[in-house]
């Protein structure tokens, strides 16, 4: 019989937006300890303002850093909310122009779909081509932090396969250091180095470990979990609404 996965670092979910925020900040720099230099945060919850979210996030962008918008206005709106940066961090919006130095380590904040070849050029740009998104021996390339990209909607915007395909292969690259998705029935979650674990609400602020798993299972596997262990008469929808409403706080 195989033993199940434990979680070994991160055994609880997040009560808030701040302590999600903690647990990835401390996850990715495992990650980046192991050495990973690709790494991926999603916290996925309603409303999340994109300055608000990443600014806990400069802790992980030691100076000299290159902070990404998508656009002039998320550039200039965190500008201003955040005033004063630390010393050796820019903060720019993403464009054909930009060019990192190759000192810099790079965070790209929650970056559009449209702007994908843009996103894989400063990728490559930072961190190499390597698909496994580790330093390579003798070569020790900055890190660079993708947080909550907006590359879901890709078939929407007229990107059609191929470019749905260009965004899976993009993405395949990249370490999730730290993953939170709301569901119906509870959440998905994966904070590094532990596996991914789907979590099932049994009371209003109150959830229980359903199943660890060694890769992120697709939307119909996690589906199909919560069928088959589903309890007769709960009701999925009982504090959906309150455990999201406390991540925005």
């Amino acid at each position: 019989m195989v033993e199940p996965l434990q979680l070994t670092q991160f055994a609880n979910l997040p009560v808030d937006l701040a302590e999600a925020c903690q647990q990835a900040i401390q996850a990715t720099r495992l990650a980046m300890q192991a050495g990973y230099r690709r790494l991926l945060i999603e916290i996925i919850a309603p409303d999340l303002k994109a300055e608000v979210l990443a600014r806990p996030f400069l802790e992980l962008v030691q100076p000299p850093a290159l902070v990404l918008f998508s656009d002039a206005g998320g550039a200039a709106l965190a500008q201003r909310e955040w005033g004063l940066l630390p010393d050796g961090i820019q903060l720019q919006s993403l464009s054909p122009r930009t060019q990192p130095r190759p000192d810099q380590s790079v965070l790209l904040v929650m970056p559009a779909v449209y702007s994908l070849d843009q996103v894989e050029r400063v990728c490559q740009q930072v961190s190499g081509g390597d698909p496994s998104g580790l330093a390579q021996k003798g070569w020790d390339p900055k890190p660079v932090i993708l947080l909550n990209p907006q590359l879901q909607d890709a078939a929407t915007v007229g990107v059609g396969l191929a470019g749905r395909r260009l965004r899976q292969r993009f993405l395949s690259t990249f370490e999730t250091s730290y993953y939170l998705r709301s569901l119906v029935e509870g959440a998905l979650f994966r904070a590094y180095p532990d596996p991914w674990s789907v979590w099932q609400q049994e009371e209003p602020g109150l959830y229980s470990l359903l199943k660890t798993l060694a890769a992120q299972p697709t939307g119909e596997e996690v589906a199909e979990l919560f069928r088959s262990t589903a309890a007769a008469g709960w009701d999925p929808w009982s504090g959906l609404r309150r455990f999201w409403q406390s991540l925005r706080r």
